[in-house]
């Protein structure tokens, strides 16, 4: 989790400032989101330091099924979406109420999992806010660079990081963060969340299976 999350922290920075230079910050209210993320690592930190989390079972295990479950439902929650919704929730000014809550529980997933800032906040996002495919990939990538960076440390304090592992993902994943904050630009919002379902629905049957 450790080194998924440090590749994460780089990838993540290169598709913020990419989204950044393109026009497509969603506003202030990103940093509300950004401080439910903060809180959402304390909130790991605790449970992980407290030994709060199970130690007499294989919990990679059961993280790995936990966290291929979480895919399938993020995946099927994002085709359910109303669409309307999030423009609706906006026009009332609920939005903001809510980023900090959404900030908070997907910082937490992904401080103990490594995985959240794109499968589960997208579909947050895509119902509670009427922000473009754009806005959402730039706050995704905001969010996860900043609550990616501080779970990074977290792990470090624990000794749980593998460095080579850590560039060999890297080199691999940087060519496409810059074409991904391009193609945002153009994708509509519609075939960005099919698109999104169907990776992570084939992410979490290979973890599943695998």
């Amino acid at each position: 989790v450790g080194t998924g999350l440090a590749v994460s922290v780089v990838a993540k920075l290169v598709g913020a400032l990419v989204h950044r230079e393109l026009g497509h910050w969603p506003g202030r209210d990103v940093w509300i989101l950004l401080a439910g993320g903060v809180c959402g690592v304390a909130v790991a930190l605790f449970l992980l330091e407290a030994a709060l989390l199970p130690r007499h079972i294989d919990f990679d295990v059961w993280l790995k099924r936990a966290l291929a479950l979480m895919l399938i439902l993020a995946a099927a929650a994002l085709l359910k979406i109303d669409r309307v919704r999030g423009a609706r929730l906006a026009a009332l000014g609920r939005t903001r109420a809510l980023l900090l809550p959404i900030g908070a529980a997907v910082g937490t997933l992904q401080a103990l999992t490594s995985a959240g800032s794109g499968s589960v906040l997208v579909p947050l996002l895509a119902s509670t806010t009427d922000w473009t495919v754009a806005q959402m990939a730039a706050a995704s990538n905001l969010f996860g660079c900043v609550v990616g960076g501080l779970s990074v440390g977290m792990y470090f304090k624990l000794g749980n990081f593998d460095l080579q592992l850590f560039y060999k993902v890297l080199l691999g994943l940087l060519p496409g963060i810059v074409a991904g904050g391009l193609l945002s630009r153009c994708i509509s919002r519609g075939w960005f969340v099919r698109g999104i379902a169907a990776v992570t629905t084939c992410i979490g049957v290979r973890l599943l299976v695998g």
